[in-house]
């Protein structure tokens, strides 16, 4: 049996929840206002922080003292700004990874050519727009042959993410993009309040065997 390596184990700022680095947002800590800037490409050095993608989350940390404690200091963060930067970092991050799968040949989009992707096995990841037609036979295929469906947004933003016309549905043949686009996608959708829609998705790690 393989060994499986776990990831590290973080505490929220706000909720003080103990949960996998992979679930929550990092918080790089600077010497001066805004004190904390965000992280998501785990790049930053330094002391940071670690608080839930939630709204709820980042407004406790920062007006119950969450923020203070992990800084060991009195700071003065905007909860309204501080999301504002992390959805527009992980919305940049988003696009980092699909413009490096379409670079790097690991993207094929269109319907054709996706459902031949996930017939091959190649597919780790289908992303559906949500106005695809026929969208739930798309799904019903992806998970029935072991591909992750992810449903977020329209044949048009789609589109504009890969600098062409409208695209339905897309496939992603790389493992290791297809995770980390889930796990950006997870944590904008706490940012959107949790709500399935426009995120709407399965993880690769939880594909079904053909």
């Amino acid at each position: 049996m393989e060994a499986t390596t776990r990831a590290p184990i973080r505490t929220c700022a706000g909720c003080r929840e103990a949960l996998p680095q992979e679930e929550l947002v990092r918080l790089a800590v600077v010497p001066e206002a805004p004190w904390l800037v965000p992280d998501a490409k785990g790049k930053l050095g330094g002391r940071g922080v670690w608080v839930m993608p939630s709204v709820e989350c980042i407004e406790r940390a920062a007006k119950k003292g969450g923020f203070a404690r992990a800084l060991k200091r009195k700071v003065d963060v905007d909860p309204i700004v501080l999301v504002d930067l992390i959805t527009k970092q992980l919305e940049d991050r988003f696009r980092g990874l699909v413009l490096g799968a379409l670079r790097a040949g690991h993207l094929k989009a269109g319907v054709d050519v996706a459902r031949d992707s996930v017939e091959r096995g190649r597919a780790h990841l289908l992303w559906v727009a949500e106005d695809a037609g026929r969208r739930e036979d798309v799904e019903a295929r992806a998970a029935r042959l072991g591909a992750a469906c992810l449903v977020w947004g329209t044949r048009e933003t789609l589109g504009d993410y890969l600098g062409r016309g409208e695209v339905a549905v897309v496939a992603i043949e790389d493992e290791g993009l297809a995770n980390a686009i889930v796990r950006v996608t997870n944590r904008l959708a706490g940012l959107h309040g949790g709500c399935p829609s426009p995120h709407k998705h399965a993880t690769p790690e939880d594909r079904k065997p053909a």
